[in-house]
């Protein structure tokens, strides 16, 4: 059809309205190619009804507006709707007011918090404890908070728009590889926003040291060189460990089935068998057939360990590159147990045993199998060292598109398999040489850690069969525990929280544990580090002895790599009971909250976050600074 008919003008604009201008085009192009009048018009009443469902509405609604929608004014006018239904508590019950904010959500397509089926139960009821009430009115907090609602029509955008995007086929290597070209810009765009706001606030510790986050963010994980020399160095680890136990290596690459890939891979052309399924959808097929694996492995007493990486196809669907390690007369065995739940779903369909798992034995003895996965997490965090992808993309360019399609999916790229946690591998990171000769275990896996010798450090963690629970070093955490009990006073103090059973004696109930809690406060014997109001210079152990650590210097050195303890001078926690499991909350009340503040082994603690974190913008830094001047001039 060279051109679109007259009468059909008006009509077609009403189609199209509300769609971001690549999605119009791709239906216009398609339009334009069939040869009626009366198919171009059934075809594009056709996608946009498919547009209507991926938005979450009827397929005859007539507004399906997807572009430039103000997310800050949505969700501004769902949290004061909010606040209108949960002022109705008083006379509607707790029940009902909880099911007309879920019957809201879901009017909206938005995921409401979850809640276990216990405490439903229990709310039908009317027999909700005090810590199971605080997570009910956390929901109600949560719907009534305009940054929830502003981070949930955000994501929900973005899926949309992409999801949208696949459907058109704008997401191949013809078109945009990996992510569409509107999602790359409107994440490149979010992206400079984070940064102009990492680098206009500023975080000072007690000792007067202030430095920039965007300064900070550049000392972790975050940045992508230290990201990919830690899971290199990991890599390695695992590699030597494997050399020196004669363990066997093997490289698998799982795909999915026919029916979740959008496009074909040489042609970039629809796929026809295409259900419709999202990449999120793909992932959770790997993810659920990796799990029966595991599982099936765990029953024939088989524990493979190494590193899986997810990376997309050219339209954006996920397959997994495994690095796996197991003995020598194990390893037919796991590979047969991989081949036969990758071939269970749809297994006989053309191609499938030949791309469905790719299986590359690798002899340690004559080459590496780090080098195998170097390739793949280079090319998914910063493209440095490759040319270009599989695709032949610019490499560098293709890994700022990975980054987006696995930011707008919330697809996790890397993850270790079996061996020890990295958490304790960071924080002893962070610390001096320990002097004092009680404690020559934990300072002989720092030097480890410290040398980045993964496998030495594995060994003396308990080696890569150890359970986690088992290992030498656990993370220390501070639960925020006196948050919850002014969270609860604060609830409880709300009077149009004062209805049903469970709400009436809600206010005493909270007096009472309260009080409970202090009363066992008091009757500690030791205290630890949490029942100071300030954190004390040096770590301490629990005998009174001081492990050497360099916790205190002023400078980016002293640790500041894993991240910044916001928020700590505002708790002053106190120290519980051994068996006393504190409560532990969030923002909204409801949910376990921990803080990292060191590591602990055989109850030794050794305190590696020990500074007191305050943000300000710039200007208020620089504000402050001229004031000191006008007083030093007088």
């Amino acid at each position: 059809m060279p051109k679109v008919h007259a009468d059909d003008k008006h009509w077609l604009e009403k189609q199209l309205y509300g769609l971001p201008t690549p999605h119009r085009l791709a239906m216009m192009h398609i339009y334009l190619q069939l040869p009626t009048r009366r198919e171009a018009n059934l075809s594009v009443l056709h996608t946009r009804k498919r547009i209507a469902e991926i938005m979450g509405k009827d397929k005859y609604f007539y507004n399906v507006n997807i572009d430039n929608q103000d997310i800050n004014v949505k969700a501004k006018q769902h949290a004061r709707r909010c606040i209108q239904i949960t002022t109705q508590i008083e006379g509607k019950g707790l029940l009902t007011t909880y099911n007309t904010l879920m019957h809201y959500m879901a009017c909206y397509s938005i995921n409401p918090p979850k809640l276990s089926q216990t405490i439903i139960n229990n709310l039908k009821l009317d027999t909700l404890d005090n810590i199971e009430l605080a997570k009910v009115l956390g929901v109600f907090a949560r719907a009534k908070d305009e940054v929830w609602w502003k981070r949930k029509l955000r994501r929900q955008q973005n899926l949309r728009i992409e999801t949208v995007s696949r459907l058109l086929n704008l997401v191949s290597k013809r078109r945009g590889i990996y992510a569409s070209h509107i999602t790359v810009s409107n994440f490149q765009s979010q992206w400079k926003n984070n940064q102009q706001l990492l680098e206009n606030t500023f975080a000072t510790n007690e000792h007067g040291f202030s430095a920039s986050l965007a300064d900070l963010s550049k000392r972790n994980v975050s940045n992508p060189t230290i990201r990919k020399a830690e899971l290199m160095a990991r890599s390695r680890g695992f590699e030597d460990h494997a050399k020196e136990a004669g363990i066997s290596a093997v490289f698998l690459t799982m795909t999915t089935p026919s029916k979740y890939h959008r496009s074909f891979a040489i042609t970039g052309d629809e796929n026809p068998k295409w259900s419709g399924a999202t990449p999120l959808d793909a992932q959770e097929y790997l993810n659920r057939t990796f799990a029966r694996i595991r599982a099936d492995l765990a029953r024939k007493q088989i524990t493979p360990f190494g590193f899986r990486v997810a990376e997309p196809h050219h339209d954006g669907t996920p397959h997994w590159h495994l690095l796996l390690f197991v003995p020598a007369e194990q390893l037919q065995t796991l590979v047969d147990t991989f081949c036969h739940y990758c071939l269970e779903e749809d297994g006989d369909e053309q191609g499938a045993k030949e791309c469905r798992l790719k299986v590359e034995y690798i002899d340690l003895e004559e080459g590496s199998a780090t080098g195998y996965l170097m390739k793949y997490i280079s090319k998914n965090i910063d493209g440095e060292g490759i040319e270009y992808d599989n695709y032949g993309k610019d490499a560098k360019t293709s890994a700022i598109r990975v980054k987006v399609w696995a930011s707008c999916w919330g697809i996790r790229q890397f993850q270790q398999i079996g061996g020890v946690g990295v958490t304790v591998w960071r924080e002893l990171r962070r610390i001096d040489p320990i002097k004092d000769p009680s404690l020559d275990w934990i300072e002989a896996i720092r030097q480890a850690a410290d040398s980045s010798n993964w496998n030495l450090y594995t060994h003396l963690m308990g080696g890569v069969t150890c359970k986690r629970s088992e290992q030498t070093i656990h993370p220390l955490y501070k639960h925020k525990s006196q948050q919850i009990t002014a969270s609860m006073q604060e609830l409880s103090q709300n009077p149009i929280l004062d209805c049903g059973n469970s709400l009436k004696n809600y206010r005493s109930n909270a007096e009472n544990s309260v009080n409970q809690l202090q009363d066992a406060f008091r009757n500690m014997q030791e205290s630890s580090w949490e029942s100071q109001d300030h954190l004390p210079e040096m770590p301490v152990k629990a005998s009174g002895t001081v492990a050497g650590f360099s916790g205190l210097d002023t400078g980016l050195e002293s640790g500041l790599a894993s991240g910044i303890d916001t928020g700590i001078a505002e708790i002053n926690s106190e120290s519980a009971p051994e068996n006393y499991q504190p409560l532990k909350t969030n923002r909204y009340g409801d949910a376990a909250l921990t803080q990292l503040k060191g590591i602990v082994s055989f109850g030794v603690e050794i305190i590696t976050r020990v500074h007191t974190w305050t943000l300000a913008t710039k200007s208020q830094v620089q504000k402050k600074a001229f004031c000191s001047h006008l007083e030093f001039c007088q």
